[in-house]
């Protein structure tokens, strides 16, 4: 595994200014130790004097927005909460209440994406629609919505991205607002590659900016109009987009997007052969992704990184890769855990803050109630209105109570379905099972009739002539002859046991021919990657065989559940192990909740008699990686 350490960080510093091989225009690259300061220092001042709850909220909102602009993401999530706590803190004091409640719910949504808490980022967003109608606040109903089916984008869910999009074109009228959904509706095409629909849409968002300018979604755009043209085989332009984009987000200090335009570049070298110059670039993004602690980022580069060992034959350094790829993503979810506990103690501390102002406030109106009894006609007013209010809020109970059951009613359905759908594919299971032992046990009978009337025969027959003393010459050459018989008989019986493919072939030809065959009728891009090849072809028949059948198991569950566009299978023998490595980009699955399959149960008794073992690694909508080890002397 490969660690950056101090003394490679200033090895890279020196190669902050570079020549590329075919290029007369130098390259260069800026690394940081820590993320840059984007908020001025004033800010900070004017927020610990603020004197009044308003002025602290307007300087709060500022600094978010600014972190926003940056893609600083913890600081993004830290000042959305605080903002939240100082409107529900003091929220009597506070005028346009709903509106920098609204702000603070679209704030925090934002910062849940970019760490890819989902469920969180959807459920601020959904709170901010209920709190801004569009009567009174339009502008922030559209960026909820515009944040709700971002969320979606990022699920895969494109559909529904996509209705939320064309609503907001169709309804606004504010320019920014149609600005970024019209981009947004973009990156649904992108996304889908459905590239002459994302490329108009995306030149259609550059000539309206005209009107409206917002350097960052201008970048973002060029940025996607790049990636469209490493699609189209356009690298050189591509490369101005990057270049470009590059320059513009350092100056404007969006360093989420200048790490993302380097990684572009390096992708562009490597796609243009100069692996040794995209090694450099690529370097330099791992650089500050890993000082910052862009997770989400490292592992982008790592991939990339991975592709160009395995484009220079570095299989080794291509499998270390691989391992920290998974160690990272592993490290992302435990960080994503952590953060859902986080958030829960922070709502419990808010509430528990709420319930004490709340007491605070009853306390004094009893005191008030005390003071004032003469005020008869006020306290009369207030019985009255209380007498209105109860119904009210009895029919409110009753309706939700209402939606709550029909929602527990949906999802017992739901999983009603999925119990039939899960025994059905049981059913499935058992008759391939009882398929199978049917034909092993018409194999054994067919083998023991054989053993029994030919084989059988021929022996008892020889035993009969060799009892007999007086043995001639023809008695001689007629047991021969029988025996010789008997001999090609068990010879014919053990090559039907065994089959011819894998005595004489190797297991890097078998399972080459078996992936094209697949490929030839499949949408999905398949690689096989042995190493070292001629070490691997010595592997003795019976592990080779259980091993080509893994593959086999393995294969079918990908093509038949992951909807993966991309799969690579890595077999590596290094020292006393095998080393298998199978990856899929498809839909993923929870390791902790999927019920073990069949597939995954024969595998595993496979792996028992060669003493192996396997680990699954899998996130959903992320792809499944598989790592299998086999010890071989």
């Amino acid at each position: 595994m490969q660690v950056i350490s101090i003394k490679h960080f200033y090895a890279f510093i020196i190669l902050i200014s570079f020549s590329l091989n075919a290029q007369e225009k130098k390259d260069w690259y800026s690394y940081f130790g820590e993320i840059p300061s984007t908020v001025d220092k004033h800010y900070y001042q004017d927020l610990k004097v603020a004197k009044t709850l308003l002025e602290k909220v307007k300087i709060i909102d500022t600094i978010s927005t600014i972190h926003i602009q940056s893609g600083t993401t913890d600081s993004i999530v830290y000042y959305g909460n605080l903002l939240l706590e100082e409107i529900l803190a003091k929220k009597n004091e506070l005028p346009d209440y709903d509106l920098y409640l609204s702000k603070s719910y679209n704030i925090l949504g934002k910062g849940k994406l970019e760490k890819g808490l989902f469920d969180d980022a959807m459920r601020h967003h959904l709170d901010g629609i209920a709190i801004s109608p569009i009567s009174k606040m339009s502008k922030m109903h559209y960026i909820h919505q515009l944040g709700l089916g971002a969320v979606y984008l990022h699920q895969k869910e494109y559909d529904a991205a996509l209705s939320i999009f064309e609503n907001c074109i169709k309804n606004t009228e504010d320019n920014e607002i149609l600005i970024l959904a019209k981009k947004s509706l973009a990156d649904v095409f992108f996304y889908k590659n459905d590239v002459p629909n994302a490329k108009s849409n995306y030149l259609e968002v550059l000539n309206g900016l005209r009107i409206y300018e917002n350097n960052k979604v201008r970048l973002e755009t060029q940025l996607k109009l790049g990636r469209i043209d490493i699609f189209e085989k356009n690298l050189d332009h591509a490369l101005k987009y990057f270049r470009s984009v590059k320059e513009l987000a350092l100056q404007n200090k969006f360093y989420d997007l200048y790490i993302d335009a380097v990684i572009q570049m390096g992708i562009v070298y490597y796609n243009q052969g100069y692996l040794k110059d995209a090694e450099i670039i690529l370097s330099s993004a791992y650089v500050n992704s890993v000082q910052w602690n862009k997770l989400e980022l490292q592992r982008d580069v790592i991939m990339v990184l991975k592709d160009l060992k395995i484009a220079e034959k570095d299989y080794e350094n291509g499998y270390n890769l691989m391992t920290q790829y998974l160690s990272i993503s592993n490290q992302i979810l435990k960080n994503q855990n952590k953060e859902i506990v986080k958030d829960m103690e922070v709502k419990y501390q808010t509430l528990q803050k709420e319930k004490e102002i709340l007491s605070l406030k009853e306390e004094q109106l009893l005191k008030e109630s005390e003071i004032k009894k003469q005020r008869t006609i006020k306290k009369a007013f207030l019985i009255g209105f209380l007498v209105v209010l109860l119904p009210v809020i009895a029919l409110l109970f009753v309706y939700f109570q209402k939606l709550k059951t029909q929602i527990e009613l949906n999802k017992s359905q739901k999983e009603v379905n999925s119990q039939k759908v899960h025994g059905l594919m049981k059913d499935q299971e058992l008759n391939l099972i009882n398929a199978t032992m049917e034909g092993q046990n018409k194999e054994r009978k067919r083998l023991a009739r054989e053993l029994h009337d030919s084989i059988g025969g021929n022996l008892a027959s020889i035993k009969l002539q060799l009892s007999s003393a007086n043995n001639t010459g023809d008695t001689q050459t007629k047991i021969i002859k029988q025996v010789d018989e008997t001999y090609h008989q068990v010879r014919d019986i053990s090559h039907n046991l065994s089959s011819k493919k894998f005595q004489n072939n190797g297991i890097s030809k078998l399972i080459k021919e078996y992936v094209n065959n697949i490929q030839q009728g499949s949408y999905q891009t398949i690689s096989f990657n042995p190493y070292p090849e001629e070490e691997l072809n010595e592997i003795e028949s019976p592990l080779k065989e259980e091993l080509f059948k893994i593959i086999q198991e393995l294969l079918t569950n990908a093509l038949k559940y992951a909807q993966a566009d991309q799969i690579d299978i890595y077999l590596n023998r290094y020292e006393k192990s095998l080393q298998l490595l199978f990856e899929d980009d498809g839909v993923g699955f929870e390791t902790d909740k999927v019920a073990e399959g069949i597939g995954f149960k024969n595998i595993k008794n496979r792996l028992h008699s060669f003493s192996g073992n396997m680990i699954i690694d899998s996130t959903i909508a992320r792809g499944t990686v598989i790592n299998i080890e086999i010890p071989v002397s």
